[in-house]
Formats: structure tokens, C-alpha cells, sequence
């Protein structure tokens, strides 16, 4: 019988030597250029978008509109394109409540064109030790390691490998010997002459250098490499002469062919000039609900991650929040960095910036220095003076192939969450950082900061908790008060919505807001959280259009905080002559639920782990219980036997 102790007690130290964990880890959703896209004034097409209500057959919708059924949309939702009779209903949207559309449609649109013309660039003989934005050796009068550090998850064997990256954008050129390798055919798309080979004309330089910078495949001996140099690549063609509202949903929502990881887009409308500054561009509601249906349901319920660059207008003025799509919380925003750390000049700013990537620009000695990528001048042809955040774009895709590689179960929201709480401020200046109640910090340059794909893929590969993630929204507050003229921040309108919601914050705040003024560019507005934390949403500009009307702005700095309590918002003129007023807004929420993980620890200010969750003090409570258990009978055995 003492065997039988001596086996027990054996048993007993063996489980006195598991260490159990818990929730192990669980700190947060986890387990432990050049460029320009310039806009020319939208065109009708004679077409409308069209989501019928469930009751309503296409056969029902053309008899009682007579508008002529052109196509069905290849999205997840039934979306339909229609024509309609451009002399009898040339008013367009005005016409629909003689045609009857709010009775048998759910949403619908006008299908515009969207004409965008990419900015090109001249090609030249890169190699890969000149790619610093790679990785950073100082070359070009650079910083040392002021790079997306990727060169350590190589060394892992991560390059992307079963990844698939959609370059939105106009033509790739899949023949170059740096990407047909990567390119696949089944589900690449030309959506301006509409056939499946978007390989585009001559001019159509920038797809092909953006998908050189995010998946150019290594070993080839052509030009250099990307980011994730194993990743499959698509093209979907959409910059061109009169590619509509119904093909670009097309582009950004369709997996018929296949399924798309990461959509990188590098472009975007802008109506910036020197004289007048940048507008406000209106968003559409059908290419937004395209680009949140993918987030929801693409890449197999997991989400499509869309990447987006910021934009590159900062010269005149040019913020994030003025673009369409960029700011979205759906959607993870690109600023650029130079060579040596510092902002690009011509990089966009602004509250809804998630995070940086390096690119081209001029560093603190006036040197500018390009990208080195793929061109297509021929089928090894390169560029040195590829950049913008054009260029910054691609490359964060790139590493987000990469952490999908890795943890290939992570949604969309996990993805954004892992760039944030990896994003490093290191080389970056030191200056006007805010500091949020959970110790992230954020800048209008740079967003979380820098791109870490080192740290981004460890961390990935630590996550494994399914989010109770959800959106959730304020009702609508009238105001109707007069914007004192040329007051300034003491001497502003201030309004408070109250949120009982306790959430906390992931993907952003936005502001739904309606301002009436003959020069809008004058106003600025400021949201500060429950909190106390406060960030300048949009500041003065040149932009001389006239009013807001339910305008979509976002802040992502409140990243971590909770949603509970009096959030305040405060707009002002800061200049003299013309004065408007403040007339409604309304506050969105993207966030997790408290019951669903515990408390945020921020990756840029370490601090003490969090205390363990209620359910790993409950697991050690049993476990040890049970050992417990287990030693005390081995002693009874002893004394009986």
C-alpha cells in the first residue's frame, strides 16, 4: 500500500507543477508620393442602386418605376442596378417620390462617376539595401531602425504565405517578374473595360508600385521586396475615366472569386487647391455600407481588413476627417513618416489617423528620397521616386498579411486593436503627444505612432478571444445656438450628450454634426471624453463651400477609454466676417462591452498587469481546491493501509 501512497503523492506533485493560468494573458481582446487622386465633378450615369425591400420582386420595381433592370450587383446583399429615363427623370433623387421608391426600396442611390486620375512617377534601379523603409540602416541620410521592423518576422518564416491582398487602384502589371508569382487571375477584376485582367494601360503606374511595396516576392532579381513577399496579390482596376459608385462596391465588397485578407486602397477624392484649400468630400452611403458589410461578413465572417491612405493635401490644409472613406472606424487610416522619423509634409493629419508607415519625403537635412518598387516600364523595371501615402498604405497591408499569417482567426477589430497597442513612438518627435485616461498616447501626425511588424506579429499570436464587439448610437441633439464670429476656443459653443453605456472603446468615436455657415472652413471642433481627455476632430481651414449637413467625423485617440459619462463637444469661428450656427449632432460608439474582457494595459506605458479576471481566480480557486483534495487522501490512505 505504500506504493499505492507513494504513486498518489507523485500524482499530486505533478499537479502542484501545472500553473494555472486562467485567462491567461487576456489584456484586452486577447488571450494574453507623390500621391494624389484628383476629382473631377461626378457625372450621372442614367443608373440608380437600388436594395429592394424583401416583399418587392425586380418585376414589381419595374412596373411601378419603369425604370429598365440593367444587372444584379455581386454583393452579399441583393443589390440591384436600374436605369431610368434621363429626360423624364433628369431631377434624379428629386424624381423618387413621384416613381414610389420609398415603398418598395431600402436604401438607393444614384450611380455616379467616379472619375480619379493617380499621380505617376518615373522609374529608376532600386535594390532591396536601399529599401529602408524595410529596413533603415541609416542609408539616405535616415535614422537607423526608423522602419516597420519586419525584417524579424522573416527571420520567423512569416512572408505572408496564403494571405491575399486586393490592390484597389488602377492597373497591375502581373507580367513584372517581382509579382506574377503572387498574382492571381480568379478574382482580379478591370472594372473600367470590365473583364477580369486588370493589367490596365502604360500610364497606370501606381497599382503596380503599390503592389510591389506590399507582396513584390523575393529572389527574382528584380528591384526589391515587399512587405509580405509570399502573399497573394489581386488587382481590382477602378481608377479611370468613368468607373461608377456600382463598381467600386464591387471592388471593395466582392469574394465570389475568392477571399480577400486585406484591401489596401491608395486612393481617394480630394478637392484641395492652393487658393481655396481642402472641402469636405461627401461620403456615399452605399460605398460605406459596402465597406462595412465586408468588415461584418467578408473573409468568412472574419472581416475584411481595409487599409487606407490618408491622403496627401496637408500643404493646403488637408485632413483625414475631409476624406470619404480613410476615416471610417471600419476602416485603419495610413499616415506617412519620413527617413528619419519626422512627418511627411504632405501627409495628412487629423484625429482619425491609426497609425504610420515609412515613406517618401523630405527629412530634417532637405534630402528627399522615394520608395524603391516595382514599375512597369517592362517586366523588371523599377522606381526610386514612388512614396506618399500611397506608399505607406500598401505597406501596412503588407504587415497585416503578415499578423494575419500568424493568427489567420483574428477579425478586423482585433487586427486594428494588435497595430495599436504594437505601434512604437520611438525616433518620433516628442512634441504635442496626448495622452488618453488609459496611457495611450496619440498624435494628429502619426495617429498611435509608428508600425512595429515585430511586435504586431508577436502579439498576434497571442490573441485568441472572440470580441463581443458592437456599435451603438446617441440620439440626435438639437441645438440651434449661434457660433460666436472670430471667438476662438474661450468663446465657443458647448453642448453635452450623456452615455450611460459603459463600453469600452475600439474603433472610435464619430460625430454625426449639422452646421450652417456660408464658410465652413472657418469653423474648428473639439470633443473631449468623460475622461478629460480632448482632441481638436477638425481645426481651421481654408475651405470656402458653406455648411455641414449630418457630417461624419471620428476620433480614434479614445482608444481603451470607457463610453459612460458626459462627453462635451465645442465648436467655434476663429475668424471674423461670417457667422453660422451649431445645429445638431449625435455621437456613434465602437466599442467591446465590459462584461466581455477586462480593462485595457497599454503597450507604450508599461504597467503592472492587470489582476486576474473573475474567471482565473475562480480556475485557481478549484485547481487548488483539488490538490488539496488529493494530498489529504493520500495521507488517509497511508494511515489506513
Amino acid at each position: 500500500m505504500k506504493v499505492f501512497f507513494i504513486i498518489t503523492l507523485i500524482i499530486v506533485l505533478c499537479l502542484c507543477s501545472v500553473h494555472v493560468e486562467g485567462s491567461k494573458g487576456r489584456k484586452f481582446q486577447k488571450k494574453k508620393n507623390a500621391f494624389r487622386i484628383e476629382q473631377k465633378q461626378s457625372r450621372e450615369t442614367g443608373e440608380m442602386i437600388v436594395q429592394l425591400k424583401d416583399n418587392v420582386s425586380v418585376e414589381d420595381f419595374v412596373a411601378q418605376t419603369g425604370m429598365v433592370f440593367v444587372r444584379k450587383l455581386k454583393l452579399r446583399k441583393d443589390y440591384y442596378l436600374f436605369k431610368y429615363d434621363v429626360l423624364n427623370h433628369k431631377n434624379g433623387l428629386d424624381s423618387i417620390p413621384v416613381l414610389g421608391l420609398e415603398t418598395l426600396a431600402v436604401s438607393y442611390e444614384r450611380n455616379k462617376y467616379h472619375d480619379n486620375v493617380p499621380k505617376e512617377y518615373t522609374p529608376s534601379d532600386p535594390l532591396f539595401p536601399d529599401q529602408f523603409h524595410l529596413k533603415n540602416t541609416g542609408q539616405f541620410d535616415g535614422k537607423t531602425t526608423v522602419d516597420v521592423n519586419v525584417s524579424p518576422v522573416w527571420n520567423k518564416g512569416y512572408f505572408g504565405e496564403d494571405i491575399t491582398i486586393a490592390i484597389v487602384d488602377d492597373g497591375l502589371y502581373h507580367s513584372h517578374e517581382d509579382l506574377s508569382s503572387n498574382f492571381l487571375m480568379e478574382g482580379s477584376w478591370d472594372y473600367c473595360l470590365d473583364k477580369n485582367d486588370p493589367v490596365g494601360t502604360v500610364n497606370d503606374t501606381h497599382g503596380t508600385s503599390c503592389a510591389g511595396v506590399a507582396a513584390a516576392t523575393d529572389g527574382d532579381g528584380a528591384c526589391g521586396l515587399g512587405a509580405a513577399p509570399k502573399a497573394n496579390l489581386m488587382g481590382r482596376r477602378i481608377l479611370c475615366e468613368g468607373t461608377t459608385g456600382a463598381e467600386l462596391i464591387e471592388a471593395l465588397n466582392d469574394e465570389s472569386e475568392g477571399t480577400i485578407h486585406v484591401s489596401s486602397n491608395s486612393w481617394g477624392p480630394t478637392g484641395c487647391t492652393e487658393e481655396d484649400g481642402c472641402t469636405y468630400d461627401e461620403q456615399s452611403q452605399v460605398v460605406k455600407d459596402a465597406i462595412v458589410d465586408a468588415v461584418l461578413n467578408g473573409r468568412d465572417g472574419k472581416g475584411i481588413v481595409f487599409v487606407f491612405a490618408a491622403g496627401n493635401e496637408a500643404e493646403y490644409g488637408g485632413n483625414i476627417n475631409q476624406y470619404t472613406y480613410a476615416k471610417m472606424a471600419e476602416v485603419i487610416g495610413i499616415a506617412a513618416i519620413n527617413n528619419d522619423g519626422g512627418h511627411s509634409q504632405y501627409s495628412n493629419i487629423g484625429s482619425a489617423i491609426v497609425v504610420s508607415g515609412v515613406s517618401s519625403g523630405f527629412n530634417a537635412k532637405g534630402n528627399y528620397t522615394g520608395i524603391r518598387t516595382t514599375d512597369r516600364a517592362s517586366t523588371t523595371s523599377c522606381t526610386d521616386e514612388f512614396g506618399g501615402t500611397s506608399s505607406a498604405c500598401p505597406l501596412v497591408a503588407g504587415v497585416v498579411a503578415l499578423i494575419l499569417e500568424a493568427n489567420p482567426k483574428l477579425n478586423y477589430w482585433q487586427v486594428q486593436q494588435i497595430l495599436i497597442e504594437t505601434a512604437t513612438r520611438d525616433n518620433l518627435p516628442t512634441e504635442n503627444w496626448i495622452k488618453n485616461s488609459k496611457g495611450y498616447h496619440y498624435h494628429e501626425h502619426f495617429g498611435f505612432g509608428l508600425v512595429d511588424a515585430s511586435a504586431a506579429v508577436e502579439e498576434a499570436l497571442e490573441w485568441d478571444a472572440e470580441p463581443n464587439f458592437q456599435m451603438f448610437e446617441t440620439d440626435s441633439q438639437t441645438v440651434n445656438k449661434n457660433i460666436p464670429d472670430n471667438g476662438g476656443t474661450d468663446n465657443s459653443v458647448s453642448e453635452t450628450i450623456q452615455v450611460e453605456k459603459d463600453y469600452t472603446i475600439v474603433g472610435g468615436v464619430e460625430i454625426r454634426i449639422s452646421i450652417t455657415h456660408p464658410c465652413i472652413g472657418d469653423i474648428a471642433i473639439n470633443l473631449e471624453s468623460p475622461s478629460g481627455t480632448k482632441i481638436d476632430v477638425v481645426v481651421t481651414h481654408k475651405d470656402t463651400h458653406k455648411d455641414l449637413t449630418d457630417y461624419p467625423l471620428v476620433a480614434k485617440n479614445f482608444y481603451g477609454e470607457s463610453t459612460k459619462g458626459t462627453w462635451t463637444i465645442r465648436v467655434y469661428d476663429d475668424n471674423e466676417e461670417d457667422a453660422g450656427t451649431f445645429d445638431s449632432w449625435k455621437l456613434s460608439f465602437y466599442g467591446i462591452s465590459d462584461n466581455s474582457e477586462p480593462s485595457p494595459t497599454p503597450t507604450p506605458d508599461p504597467t503592472p498587469d492587470p489582476d486576474p479576471s473573475d474567471d482565473a481566480s475562480i480556475s485557481n480557486f478549484v485547481n487548488n481546491s483539488l490538490l488539496l483534495s488529493f494530498f489529504l487522501l493520500a495521507i488517509i490512505q497511508f494511515i489506513i493501509f
